[in-house]
């Protein structure tokens, strides 16, 4: 079927009482682009599903697309240039009684002819959990859990009993944050010619999971996590010239009534004149416990999926309100009516398939449309 072969609205918005629809099946640690006028999405808990979601149609609905036709994944980071969308890395099984492990691929989607390929470029490092945003025909890619660690991880924890996967998961989990190896170079993918940049180390802990946010040639990295379990209030701000990164100072988010714990797996992106970070997941106590010196930071807390909503305006990270409930692990959408939440989870991993629009005025701040906006 041709995906642009859909009625269209005129002027390309939805009636005042549209309500926008909710995912077909559960989608955390999934992946989700933007091309034009259409929404994709899929992966992670979706399994090979593959949707696409047409903004300009009458009725909208996401409809099916080709199946992924490689291994299932999860956490893998996609980014779209040249009209398609680039899926690298995440992880799963190449079989069923094989191990987790991390992939190294490049997938591509063409939009145009509904079908993927794989690419013969692969992975420099390690880029579970990473963040891309694309300027021009190349994508930057920041952070990622380092592969040799994950692979021995899983290995090692799926050829032991209980009892010794706890100690595994301990030792592990019991390190400094550098001692993870974690990505910190910036990568430079040109999908002209499918080659690699390093353009350099960053000048701070890398992170995982961070909320990205591009805005032209400006990118802005928000929060994320320096270790399992551990995330940062840090924010980060880089600008693209002729391939090259120029790093800005930024304000970190704004302490709540506690300490500021930052947030992994939230909902980012511009939305009307802001930019915007939404819900993630953290554990309360986590910063303190480390800077005390218990590197297993977590071990014993409880995780706390979050609602507060951050905006960037005139330079300042602020609380701009809140979401109806805690929700993390999904995906984000800019649309010409604000930013589109799909997908992820709430409270303990309970699956969220509601579609939230979240909308900013300057005057009148946030506004949440769910479910029949009537």
């Amino acid at each position: 079927m041709d995906i642009l072969d859909h009625t269209s609205l005129e002027n390309g918005s939805p009636p005042r009482d549209f309500a926008w629809p909710d995912f077909p099946l559960v989608l955390k640690e999934a992946v989700g682009v933007r091309i034009g006028h259409m929404l994709f999405a899929g992966l992670g808990s979706a399994g090979r599903g593959w949707f696409a979601l047409d903004l300009r149609a009458t009725v909208k609905a996401w409809q099916i697309r080709a199946l992924f036709p490689f291994s299932a994944r999860n956490g893998a980071v996609a980014a779209a240039a040249n009209g398609k969308i680039y899926v690298f890395g995440g992880s799963g099984r190449l079989m069923e009684q094989h191990s987790l492990h991390q992939f190294d691929s490049i997938a591509c989607y063409d939009p145009q002819t509904d079908g993927w390929y794989e690419l013969d470029s692969r992975l420099p490092v390690g880029m579970l959990g990473a963040a891309a945003a694309t300027v021009g025909t190349s994508i930057y890619i920041f952070g990622g859990y380092n592969k040799q660690q994950f692979d021995t991880l899983f290995r090692d924890c799926e050829a032991a009993c209980a009892e010794q996967q706890a100690e595994i998961l301990h030792a592990f989990m019991d390190r400094k944050a550098e001692d993870f190896g974690w990505n910190d170079h910036v990568w430079r993918f040109d999908t002209d010619d499918h080659s690699w940049h390093d353009l350099g180390k960053v000048a701070y802990a890398p992170n995982c999971g961070s909320g990205i946010i591009a805005d032209g040639a400006e990118i802005w990295l928000a929060s994320g996590e320096v270790k399992p379990g551990l995330r940062t209030a840090g924010v980060r701000h880089v600008s693209v010239e002729d391939g090259q990164l120029h790093w800005h100072a930024a304000q970190e988010l704004p302490a709540l009534e506690q300490a500021q714990e930052g947030v992994a797996a939230a909902f980012a992106g511009k939305c009307g004149s802001v930019k915007l970070l939404a819900g993630g997941s953290n554990f309360v106590g986590a910063r303190h416990n480390y800077a005390s010196g218990k590197l297993y930071a977590h071990q014993g807390l409880s995780k706390l999926w979050r609602d507060e909503i951050y905006v960037l305006s005139k330079g300042k990270w602020e609380l701009a309100g809140r979401l109806p409930q805690g929700r993390a692990n999904g995906l984000a959408f800019e649309i010409e009516q604000g930013l589109l939440l799909v997908g992820g989870d709430t409270q303990n991993g309970q699956p969220c398939l509601a579609t939230w629009l979240l909308s900013y005025r300057d005057g009148s701040g946030i506004t949440i449309s769910s479910g029949n906006l009537k």
